[in-house]
């Protein structure tokens, strides 16, 4: 195959991959199905993640501010996916916990997303995805290598 022929099958492959992704997400993503808003969804990833957080801890790890962390975490608690307890030892302490209901919620939106993507794959049969499982290992190895550097030539 020439150069020009695996360049334009590499840019296929790139847009068959950002289809199968934007799909995928817009098909089980809760906030692109409109459950959630973005910061609310960051909120409960975080504490799903890492566990009870201080709000000023949360918004640092979204990278924004306390007051849209403190609106984002009013809402989750009015729904019952979080709550907030003072500290035993130092009262002005507040941490930010899911709720047993807000776990299940998000473990349920994992579980779709998980479903979803395992159904975009149904059309391939067993030794068609062993295939494609081993080329994607390939470009991962690739990756986790360092051979791909992103960012831009821009110097300044």
């Amino acid at each position: 195959m020439n150069n020009n022929n695996e360049q334009l099958f590499t840019e296929k492959i790139a847009d068959a991959l950002w289809q199968i992704w934007r799909y995928w997400r817009l098909t089980s993503h809760p906030v692109k199905q409109g459950k959630i808003t973005p910061e609310q969804y960051w909120v409960l990833h975080i504490l799903h993640r890492f566990g009870p957080q201080r709000i000023k801890d949360i918004a640092v790890r979204v990278g924004t501010g306390s007051s849209a962390v403190t609106i984002a975490i009013k809402r989750l608690e009015r729904d019952g996916l979080v709550c907030r307890r003072r500290g035993t030892e130092d009262e002005r302490v507040v941490t930010v916990h899911l709720t047993e209901h807000g776990q299940a919620v998000f473990h349920a939106w994992r579980q779709e997303r998980h479903r979803v993507l395992s159904a975009l794959f149904e059309p391939l049969d067993g030794e068609e995805k062993r295939l494609l499982y081993g080329l994607l290992e390939k470009v991962l190895a690739h990756i986790q290598k360092g051979a791909i550097s992103g960012g831009s030539n821009c110097r300044g």
